[in-house]
């Protein structure tokens, strides 16, 4: 009747000697040895600590009803300037009848309490024998993000657009995105406002309004920018201009300072998977060391009867 293995295991032959010994001094060297050189293997490796990560959020964003448009035309002197800031409130209302008809609509498509379209809608009529070259229009919005890193800040769309023929018409498609030149700092609760103050609060002597703004608002490390999809412009002298901006809102990225956690979640696969391979070869040294008899060791062998 043939045998079948059912049950092994090792039989353990140990080495012993004495504290103040070179045995015990090279054990010990190797232990340490064994702890210390996985972590600078990983170190040197690059990518053992995370300097920076993403994460993924659709923010919230909703209007501020604050917005300013500048239709230049082909003669400096004669621009139409559209839009409800107090600081210009005069120099408005000089155009107010340029600007018949203005809508901002926000959309929520699937209901999750987060806005899925922003959109712009303007009637410009346009000064007899003059032609539109090109518009500035910024958009006041309350940018927020709630998960990992909060932010809430009063930020800007800005869109521009030249035209080489008149146009009677346009229609803009664009995404909003965040721009950073920092890491955002993820302080646990506790919300970002550096800057959640609007951009639009212009002085008296500005005289160029739109290089005020964007000056002070591209000087800021966190902003948000419209990345253009598709524009399509209807071209004719008809008097008018009809303004249709929509604008979409879905997931960006955005990068954070990890946590002191986050950091050792990452490091500590790695650290762990080199530290098994180290500790497997200085086992073998240590078994080739102790069994050539290089240090003084006594043998301890448990199927062997003491004398």
């Amino acid at each position: 009747m043939a045998l079948y293995k059912l049950f092994s295991h090792n039989v353990e032959i140990q080495y012993k000697g004495y504290l103040l010994s070179k045995a015990t001094l090279f054990t010990v060297v190797i232990a340490v040895i064994n702890i210390i050189l996985p972590f600078i293997v990983a170190f040197r490796s690059k990518g053992f600590w995370l300097q920076s990560h993403y994460f993924y959020e659709q923010p919230i964003i909703r209007s501020t009803y604050d917005y300013l448009l500048i239709a230049e035309t082909d003669d400096p002197s004669v621009n139409i300037v559209c839009g409800e800031i107090d600081a210009l409130h005069n120099e408005i209302m000089e155009y107010e009848e340029n600007c018949v008809e203005t809508q901002i609509q926000e959309k929520d498509f699937d209901k999750d309490g987060k806005n899925d379209i922003f959109s712009f809608k303007c009637h410009l009529i346009i000064p007899k024998e003059r032609t539109i070259t090109s518009i500035v229009l910024i958009l006041g919005i309350d940018f927020q993000i709630v998960n990992t890193c909060p932010l809430q800040m009063q930020s800007l769309a800005v869109i521009n657009k030249e035209f080489s023929i008149q146009p009677n018409g346009l229609k803009y498609y664009g995404d909003i995105q965040m721009y950073q030149s920092i890491h955002l700092p993820c302080l646990q609760n506790t919300v970002d406002t550096k800057y959640n103050y609007t951009s639009f609060a212009l002085k008296p002597e500005n005289k160029n309004a739109i290089d005020f703004i964007l000056e002070e608002y591209l000087s800021r490390e966190v902003f948000t920018t419209v990345t253009p999809i598709f524009s399509r412009n209807q071209n004719g002298h008809t008097g008018t201009m009809d303004l249709n901006i929509i604008l979409k809102i879905t997931e960006i990225p955005i990068r954070y300072l990890p946590s002191l956690l986050q950091e050792l979640k990452w490091a500590w696969p790695q650290y762990l998977s080199l530290l098994y391979i180290f500790y497997y070869l200085f086992e073998k040294i240590k078994r080739f060391v102790f069994s050539k008899r290089l240090f003084m060791a006594w043998k301890i062998v448990p199927y062997q009867k003491k004398e």
